[in-house]
């Protein structure tokens, strides 16, 4: 168990918002982009970064889609 005042232990704080997922205009993941809009949100001063959230295209995309977003963001940040 950790212990008390350790990381795993404080609430989060600040601001966390849902980063959209984005598409090219022919309707495909746009992964390139999908980093950019990280980068903007980081940049901004997000705290952290809500991805494939309730509030996003999740339910609209396929396993191997959801897996490539996640990927790709995880190892951009």
């Amino acid at each position: 168990m950790p212990a008390a005042g350790s990381s795993s232990t404080r609430p989060y704080r600040g601001v966390f918002p849902v980063a959209p997922t984005i598409f090219d205009d022919s309707g495909r993941l746009d992964l390139e982009g999908q980093k950019r809009a990280i980068d903007f949100m980081i940049d901004a001063g997000s705290d952290g970064l809500c991805i494939l959230a309730n509030f996003s295209e999740q339910f609209l995309l396929r396993d191997e889609e959801r897996e490539a977003v996640m990927t790709t963001v995880l190892e951009h940040v």
